[in-house]
């Protein structure tokens, strides 16, 4: 079983949780903003979603 990781929709801030060999990012360079690719969005509201952490772990956000 893969671990998870939360993503946060940028427009309703809603969290969901996706399996890590699922995830494929946007801009992998860019280390400031972890933003998926648009394969995946909010189950909500249709927004893009930026890689948060690990499922239950501290968020990326809050560790600078």
């Amino acid at each position: 079983m893969s671990e998870e990781m939360e993503c946060m929709c940028q427009q309703c801030g809603v969290s969901i949780y996706i399996p890590t060999d699922l995830i494929s990012l946007e801009d992998p360079a860019n280390t400031e903003v972890k933003m998926l690719s648009s394969l995946h969005v909010c189950e909500q509201c249709g927004g893009q979603l930026a890689l948060v952490g690990k499922a239950g772990g501290e968020p990326y956000y809050r560790l600078e």
